[in-house]
């Protein structure tokens, strides 16, 4: 069992690096938690569009080519994975405020 937690999270942090560019350490953990709390997977890019309203409030952004190009979109195993960059970076913050504390 933590020889497969191990490889889990060693995976999910390769697909984070080479996928959306965040690159973490084993031992950030409350980062890690975070996320894996900001990932969404969708089954097919309508059902992001619907999600998210990127189609309606980027509509010069919302191809696939151009969210997979980005790096939006990350399209794996069947499915489309989307790292929502604001609520990172805003749990980062309060990641920031608790330390301060």
């Amino acid at each position: 069992m933590m020889l497969e937690n191990i490889l889990v999270k060693c995976t999910f942090l390769e697909l984070l690096e080479r996928e959306f560019g965040v690159r973490l350490q084993e031992t950030e953990t409350e980062k890690i938690k975070l996320a894996k709390e900001s990932i969404e997977v969708y089954d097919c890019v309508e059902d992001f569009y619907a999600a998210t309203g990127w189609e309606r409030d980027n509509p010069e952004e919302s191809s696939l080519p151009y969210l997979l190009e980005q790096k939006i979109l990350v399209h794996t195993q069947e499915k489309f994975l989307y790292f929502s960059r604001i609520r990172y970076e805003d749990g980062l913050k309060k990641l920031g405020g608790q330390n301060c504390a």
